[in-house]
């Protein structure tokens, strides 16, 4: 078990990540031998009536802008799914539609009735492949725990339907980050800096760089969210 880490910033693309990396056995420590959903941030009614919005109103954004017409209703897939927000968005938006979740854990597996199918699995797993393509992949909240997004982000974009779009959000910058004023120790009363589990935490620069090594692009950027604290894009 690792006692101490340092965040470290990286000036290039103003990608802020832990160092060292988390071991194994802390990670499985945390998504898989304990419980992460039943904190009131997840099941207070209110706040999850405002996440129901955002998200709606997220999924509805992008099917705005598809530059290829949907023949057929949509097919979803949410990866590190937990309550699984935009399966639940889709079928709200349409009843018809094919949504399935993927997650490490177990816990929200038999509890998210508006997934069609949700695996307890690796993104590797060769079932999500039969599943597929989806028009729509989120990643809610899920991109700053991985150790390696350039690998999940290209398995999202093998799953992909033409002209879909890979959905991120996740944790920008503790509310009125400046570049070149703020400093590494603004983020120790950052709510959002979950330390081991926030691995990484991305700016639009950082996030471009991912696109281009995961063969896509940056089609949509925007860090205001909750006054900067979380950022949202898509990729193509």
């Amino acid at each position: 078990m690792v006692r101490q880490y340092n965040l470290t910033y990286c000036t290039c693309h103003a990608l802020i990540y832990l160092d060292p990396m988390p071991p194994n056995e802390d990670l499985e420590a945390i998504y898989i031998k304990s419980d992460q959903f039943t904190d009131p941030i997840y099941t207070d009614p209110a706040h999850v009536d405002a996440i129901n919005q955002y998200m709606s109103d997220c999924l509805k954004r992008i099917l705005s802008a598809r530059s290829i017409p949907l023949t057929q209703p949509i097919s979803i897939l949410e990866v590190g799914a937990g309550r699984a927000w935009m399966c639940r968005a889709a079928k709200r938006l349409d009843a018809s539609c094919k949504t399935s979740a993927q997650d490490v854990s177990a816990e929200m597996a038999n509890e998210c009735g508006w997934v069609d199918q949700y695996l307890v699995c690796p993104i590797t797993d060769a079932r999500l492949d039969s599943l597929g393509p989806f028009d729509v992949i989120s990643l809610t909240h899920v991109i700053e725990h991985l150790p390696d997004p350039v690998a999940a982000v290209q398995r999202c974009k093998s799953l992909l339907a033409k002209g879909g779009t890979i959905f991120v959000t996740a944790p920008h910058r503790p509310e009125g980050w400046q570049m070149g004023k703020s400093t590494i120790s603004d983020w120790q009363q950052y709510s959002y800096n979950h330390v081991p589990a926030h691995i990484q935490y991305f700016s639009k620069e950082s996030m471009e760089k991912l696109a281009e090594r995961s063969g896509c692009k940056l089609c949509y950027w925007a860090d205001r969210h909750e006054n900067g604290q979380a950022f949202e894009a898509w990729l193509g």
